[in-house]
């Protein structure tokens, strides 16, 4: 453990540095309690950093939001944001959802641009997503003000972290920092695929009103940051 890695940094230079020994540390021992799964090694870098934001919708620290990922890693999750209008979720998993083990229905499905059953659409100032076949029932959307709140609110700035998790070790080995979010294309990278929109919600018991939501979430695939920012570099 690097022990001068208590207090959250107070300036750019000082996280900076700080990410950079964390690299030039080598491997880490995680701690056998909380840190398990794939977001383990997220976690205790935060936990390094002394940061305790978790999955707040703020950068973490001093305005710049910290992303782990490793070779593994399909799409990143840059934010949640759920749909409107009230209730949408609910239909959607009664419509278009699948029992699962358990028999309750369930709707897990990532939309880039379009899929096999819906597409995304940008106009009047909106974000929709519509089925591909058929009519009728409300449909998900949000305000593009909505969507670009949510993004400028938590990603104006993103620190990226590189790294491969081997059993309860973890070794941090890239870092790449983004700046200047475009926020003018970013609705144009929503409707195209480049910012995929993924559904994930499911009934709490067979047949029953009330909906386990885990979040509709705005992924992007790791080789896709680059494009959302206009300054890219790699510290270490």
């Amino acid at each position: 453990m690097i022990t001068d890695l208590v207090k959250p940094p107070n300036t750019k230079k000082e996280l900076f540095e700080k990410l950079a020994k964390i690299v030039h540390h080598g491997r880490y021992q995680l701690p056998e309690q909380g840190f398990g799964g794939s977001g383990g090694p997220g976690l205790f870098l935060e936990n390094l950093l002394g940061l305790t934001t978790g999955n707040k919708d703020i950068p973490d620290s001093i305005g710049w939001e910290l992303k782990f990922y490793s070779q593994k890693t399909n799409l990143i999750t840059l934010f949640h944001k759920e749909p409107q209008p009230s209730g949408v979720l609910r239909y959607l998993v009664s419509k278009y959802g699948w029992k699962d083990k358990n028999g309750c229905l369930s709707f897990r499905h990532t939309i880039s641009g379009k899929s096999d059953r819906f597409q995304v659409f940008g106009d009047a100032n909106q974000i929709t997503v519509r089925p591909i076949h058929g009519n009728g029932g409300p449909v998900p959307y949000w305000t593009d003000n909505d969507i670009l709140s949510a993004a400028g609110a938590k990603l104006r700035r993103l620190v990226l972290v590189r790294g491969e998790k081997n059993g309860n070790t973890v070794v941090y080995d890239r870092i790449d920092v983004y700046e200047n979010l475009g926020l003018p294309f970013f609705i144009y990278e929503v409707v195209n695929g480049t910012i995929k929109i993924d559904f994930d919600a499911r009934e709490l018991k067979p047949g029953s009103i009330g909906l386990r939501n885990h979040g509709t979430k705005f992924r992007v695939e790791p080789g896709n940051i680059c494009r959302l920012f206009d300054k890219k570099d790699r510290i270490a």
